[in-house]
């Protein structure tokens, strides 16, 4: 669920509002004041890991030399500028909805109504973030309109495996700084089942058991061997070489953990789940095809957006003294 609003975030188009709250218009969409408040918050968010996680630091602080506030306001307002163009253009192309596409809309709603705990606790999470429900339905919508805008795009110029690999080559070190990939030990401080804390007692006997790996690992026992033998993580069955991961997707200690060290050494850090033996691996093109693909797909369908928006006058416009107004 949390990668499908993800991808809302970042595929969103907007309701009208009066005019001295609208932010920017793009073609007949609009982006409110509220609406683009959202957006920054996930910016903001995004970046919640790093120095700036106070309001203080986001108005003092720099990132390439301009304000670390400014920057987050940019990246908002492209990300919804050119998500409210997706909607535009499809529509303008004639790119209907179809029954099915239809119903899944209102499937991905109900997900996210759901994952808030129900209808009540959705509302109160609309009213806490300025946004309105007719604001979440074009968020659902489109999705679709630039999935379907994608598929037009890749019928008419198709992507074959060396224009992927190149990409990957080409972007080595950004896809490097955006994904990591791992394999750890878990040795658990919870209840496997329950999720509930082990005694204290357990627990200590669980952070020496794991002090004893570690320090085997160090003097050079066999990581994966171990990891098979003794590691309690439920999901290693199924992940039996490691995760691949991006910022935000695991726990702050692993991820930070990870993130820590270079390729191929290893490190010890504890999270709410137990001791986490950690050993970071090299991302290779296999590890993040599909990640590469959306890449190149998002990338071609951006190009071809700037013909279609001059084919079909499609214009942005910014209220810039409204945008300076939010903090």
């Amino acid at each position: 669920m949390k990668k499908i609003f993800a991808l809302f975030v970042c595929l969103c188009l907007l309701a009208s509002c009066g005019k001295s709250d609208i932010i920017a218009t793009v073609g007949s969409a609009k982006i409110t004041k509220g609406e683009f408040e959202f957006y920054l918050s996930s910016i903001k968010s995004q970046l919640s890991g790093t120095e700036l996680k106070t309001d203080e630091d986001w108005q003092t602080q720099e990132i390439e030399g301009e304000k670390a506030i400014e920057v987050a306001k940019q990246r908002a307002l492209e990300i919804a500028s050119l998500n409210a163009a997706y909607r535009e253009t499809a529509k303008a192309l004639g790119l209907n909805l179809t029954e099915q596409e239809k119903n899944r809309i209102k499937s991905i709603k109900q997900q996210v109504i759901s994952s808030y705990g129900g209808d009540s606790a959705y509302k109160e999470f609309l009213k806490n973030n300025n946004i309105t429900d007719s604001f979440i339905q074009l968020m659902c919508e489109s999705t679709v309109y630039y999935e379907k805008l994608a598929d037009k795009v890749t019928k008419e110029e198709p992507i074959d495996e060396a224009e992927l690999l190149k990409y990957f080559e080409d972007n080595k070190k950004s896809l490097k700084e955006e994904y990591m990939k791992a394999k750890h030990i878990l040795i658990l401080t919870q209840d496997a089942k329950t999720g509930t804390p082990l005694s204290e007692e357990e627990q200590q006997t669980a952070k020496t058991f794991a002090e004893e790996l570690y320090k085997k690992v160090q003097n050079g026992e066999d990581f994966d061997g171990l990891m098979r033998k003794y590691s309690q993580d439920p999901g290693l069955s199924t992940n039996p070489d490691g995760y691949v991961f991006s910022h935000g997707e695991m726990v702050p200690e692993f991820e930070q953990a990870t993130e820590s060290i270079s390729e191929n050494e290893i490190t010890l850090c504890k999270s709410d789940y137990g001791y986490h033996i950690i050993k970071r691996l090299t991302i290779e093109y296999g590890d993040i095809a599909d990640k590469v693909r959306e890449a190149v797909i998002k990338e071609k369908v951006s190009a071809k957006l700037k013909d279609w928006e001059a084919e079909y006058s499609i214009e942005v416009k910014v209220n810039d003294e409204l945008i300076k107004t939010v903090k």
